[in-house]
């Protein structure tokens, strides 16, 4: 299980509900969204892919990631002070993200800092360098904590824009999440 947890995780850095409609635009997506994707994520030796779909309620989110066909699943829930991680009927609880990667796989993640960086937003109270295209305004990289996190492709159908594809790297490990949905209204 150990393996799976720490692959989960690492995906997790390196980057849901069905039924996704109309792509919301920046000034409708509140603090309730979810997204539907697929990260892939890259290191030395390992290269994985799986299907995110993210729900966040607020603080509160539900996190699913699974491999082809559902492969896999891992399911990730939290609210302040409490995220647990279940595969299976097996379950590990920490007071943060953060906490839960490290006890997992005692690296040092900014895993709770994605609730933003998904956003196109820098995670709040961190200092950030937040370089934006000069004619429309959108985000095109955000340098946080030693991350690396660029965003080349928004959903711009609706006259504002959303991610689309989020590429995030720093000291060897990469990944791409491409975010095939959006929503706003939870």
């Amino acid at each position: 299980m150990r393996s799976l947890l720490v692959v989960a995780l690492a995906t997790l850095v390196l980057t849901g509900c069905a039924g996704f409609g109309k792509q919301p635009g920046a000034s409708e997506l509140t603090e309730n969204w979810a997204l539907s994707g697929k990260m892939a994520v890259r290191n030395a030796t390992e290269a994985s892919s799986f299907n995110v779909d993210w729900e966040q309620r607020a603080q509160d989110f539900e996190i699913e990631l699974s491999g082809p066909l559902g492969q896999g699943a891992v399911q990730i829930s939290g609210e302040p002070g409490e995220v647990t991680l279940t595969k299976g009927s097996d379950q590990v609880t920490r007071s943060t993200l953060r906490e839960l990667a490290y006890e997992i796989t005692e690296l040092d993640l900014p895993l709770d800092y994605l609730q933003y960086w998904v956003r196109a937003k820098p995670y709040p109270g961190i200092e950030a360098t937040v370089n934006r295209d000069t004619d429309n305004g959108q985000v095109q990289s955000i340098s946080q904590s030693g991350w690396q996190v660029e965003y080349p492709l928004y959903f711009t159908e609706t006259g504002e824009s959303l991610p689309r594809r989020i590429d995030f790297a720093r000291n060897g490990s990469s990944g791409r999440l491409v975010i095939r949905n959006w929503v706003s209204e939870l």
